[in-house]
């Protein structure tokens, strides 16, 4: 997966990882590892994990939700 993570610049600040999708590709990756994560279970870094996952897959969501911004694929 090519997703971008981000960490807080400084200590102290949120050091929770963020993702950030930048293909399709990432984007089915992303929703295959939530979908591994809810299905079993998980510690607190696992949870974190899929909390950054989801914020990541909401943001293409928001982006990418307009209809005309997508072809049709053969």
């Amino acid at each position: 997966m090519r997703a971008t993570i981000e960490h807080a610049p400084h200590s102290g600040e949120d050091d929770r990882a963020r993702f950030r999708i930048e293909t399709i590709e990432d984007y089915e990756l992303a929703t295959q590892r939530i979908a591994a994560l809810d299905s079993s279970p998980r510690g607190e870094d696992e949870e974190r994990e899929r909390d950054a996952l989801v914020k990541a897959v909401e943001q293409w969501d928001r982006k990418h939700d307009d209809a005309t911004h997508w072809k049709d694929r053969p």
